[in-house]
């Protein structure tokens, strides 16, 4: 399996355990870089769970094999706008963590997948019920903590 990762990087992700027969570590990403120097801090982290506590749970449907101009092959999220808008609500409580380090202008709502991947028959049904803090170092991860959805009183 051929997939390009940032070298080490932490990010706000929504697990997606249904696609793991496609790789492993199958995610939508919804903030990253998230932490200075791929650490975020304590009052960081209680941000982020108050904020996905918020959120309510969701299904979503993978419905596409789709390329970006660089090549990297990903499978398309719908209702797409429900993960636009965490994106940037996530933007704008952490304004100093521009998704993708600010490097596009348009961030696509994706489930990146290796360049040889098999993609069986679509759509894949997901439910999106929390939030992943997750570390990449080089293609290796490591699930650091889990942000529930709704989990508020309120």
């Amino acid at each position: 399996m051929t997939e390009t990762f940032a070298p080490v990087m932490t990010g706000l992700v929504l697990m997606v355990p249904e696609a793991r027969a496609i790789t492993p570590h199958a995610h939508i990403t919804l903030l990253a870089p998230f932490g200075r120097d791929a650490s975020p801090g304590a009052g960081e982290l209680e941000e982020a769970a108050e904020f996905f506590a918020e959120q309510p749970p969701f299904d979503f449907r993978l419905t596409g094999v789709s390329t970006f101009p660089s090549g990297t092959r990903y499978l398309s999220p719908e209702p797409a706008t429900r993960f636009s808008r965490l994106t940037h609500a996530l933007h704008r409580l952490f304004p100093e963590y521009p998704p993708y380090a600010g490097e596009f202008e348009l961030v696509v709502p994706h489930l990146t997948i290796p360049d040889d991947a098999v993609v069986g028959p679509l759509p894949i049904l997901g439910h999106a019920r929390s939030a992943t803090l997750l570390h990449a170092d080089h293609g290796a991860f490591t699930e650091l903590a889990s942000f529930p959805f709704g989990a508020s009183a309120a």
